[in-house]
């Protein structure tokens, strides 16, 4: 303290200044991966591609993929010398994975009428496939995007329930995935969604088991949704 004191008053407020803008610079990189992180968490479920958007290479051929936002979305690569080329072709690589998305989901989705107007889909035209992070929204024209992007959380909620609703009717396992007790061993089954599959599982606790390695467990879907095949 007494070293400050004779230290002129400009440089002793020039180093407290300096001292603040280090203590900034290391919290906003830890706000901003925080920030990417729940962009990975709630994007990479639904995410449609299983190979590089820029290499074209299959995820994982060259060690475990690189799980990279740009502009609040998520990008899959093959590896960390794809992110810059990606950074400096956002628009067409975005374009690319909205392609993807609305393949994926088309047939599974599970609303006929657009979710801010109520009209039918077709109504107004040509329906919007309207892409939210890796999510399909299908909206009766252009003027409706406004309004679901005032509030995109609710109208998500709305098509997770009519997905939950409609894949019910058909999910093919009786058993909870992760335990392996009847859905009902439990109690009330617990209905959740990954991406855009339902999966079912007997509590709350396999929740944390499932999301360990939800491939496994949505290969086991997938296998028991296939007719077995007859002898010869």
């Amino acid at each position: 303290m007494k070293a400050l004191a004779l230290l002129p008053a400009t440089l002793v407020l020039g180093l407290l200044t300096l001292s603040l803008q280090e203590v900034k610079d290391v919290k906003a990189p830890a706000k901003q991966d925080a920030k990417a992180e729940a962009v990975v968490k709630a994007q990479k479920p639904s995410y449609p591609l299983s190979t590089c958007v820029m290499s074209g290479e299959k995820l994982g051929a060259n060690g475990d993929p690189v799980d990279h936002v740009v502009e609040g979305r998520l990008v899959r690569l093959c590896c960390k010398g794809c992110i810059k080329p990606v950074e400096g072709d956002a628009k067409s690589v975005f374009e690319k994975i909205d392609a993807a998305v609305v393949k994926a989901q088309m047939p599974g989705y599970p609303i006929e009428k657009c979710l801010v107007s109520g009209e039918p889909l077709g109504s107004m035209g040509e329906p919007i496939n309207h892409v939210d992070g890796t999510r399909l929204v299908r909206l009766c024209c252009k003027g409706c995007v406004k309004g679901y992007k005032k509030d995109p959380a609710k109208h998500l909620a709305t098509i997770d329930a009519a997905l939950i609703k409609k894949q019910l009717k058909t999910y093919p396992i009786e058993k909870c995935l992760v335990s392996d007790e009847p859905l009902d061993a439990m109690g009330k089954p617990v209905d959740m969604l990954y991406g855009t599959t339902l999966v079912r599982l007997c509590c709350k606790g396999c929740k944390k088991g499932f999301l360990k390695n939800p491939a496994e467990y949505l290969a086991q879907i997938e296998k028991a949704r296939k007719p077995a095949k007859r002898g010869h």
